[in-house]
């Protein structure tokens, strides 16, 4: 695919790279969709809904693209979830919706061949206030170096994400989001956002690695 730039003077014009630019303003009459946009503001209409239970989290399920996963785990047992294959502009959301804080980890791995995009996450503690929902926190490709209260670190190479659900204090209570947007394929970004439980710091553990 070539990239093809809009000029004021020369109307479309062909340029290296991929997709459109517009050099100046952009007046659009009707709705912007895209998995990119919802994935960023949280608007998920468009996308298909599965309800799973805590049953259904604590045996493990490989998830379904280009959907949202309400999911009433516990952590009462290590729940076990795979992403489907990291197609590009593909979306897949995971919603808690019970107090997620049994002490057992979640692990998210992705489908094999696949992996995380090199991303860095600055989680904030949310302080106290049950449930009181933090920011949607998006990975960086820069690395943070001053933390807001947590400093995950993703590589490419990282295959697995591992959660802890941290009993008592944690951001995994009722109406948190973990959910993944692949913008290049095989790859897949990371999106938390979270809800206070307790102190509202974030969960002891949040981090990748490669299994």
């Amino acid at each position: 695919m070539v990239k093809v730039v809009v000029d004021d003077a020369k109307g479309l014009v062909q340029s290296a790279g991929n997709g459109v630019k517009f050099d100046n303003d952009v007046e659009m009459n009707g709705n912007v969709a895209g998995n990119y946009l919802r994935w960023t503001t949280g608007d998920y209409s468009g996308l298909s809904l599965l309800t799973k239970t805590d049953a259904q989290c604590d045996t493990g399920f490989t998830a379904t693209v280009n959907t949202l996963h309400e999911c009433a785990a516990l952590g009462d047992a290590t729940n076990a979830f795979v992403l489907p294959s990291a197609t590009a502009g593909a979306v897949v959301v995971f919603k808690w919706s019970a107090q997620y804080d049994g002490g057992n980890d979640a692990t998210v791995t992705t489908a094999s061949g696949d992996f995380f995009e090199a991303q860095t996450l600055n989680l904030p503690t949310l302080g106290a206030g049950a449930g009181a929902k933090g920011p949607r926190i998006i990975g960086t490709s820069f690395t943070t170096t001053q933390s807001l209260g947590k400093i995950s670190t993703f590589t490419a190479a990282h295959n697995t994400l591992t959660m802890a659900t941290t009993a008592t204090n944690n951001q995994s209570n009722v109406g948190s989001e973990l959910s993944f947007f692949c913008a290049s394929k095989g790859f897949w970004r990371i999106l938390w956002q979270g809800a206070a439980l307790g102190s509202g710091v974030m969960n002891a553990t949040f981090a990748g690695s490669t299994v």
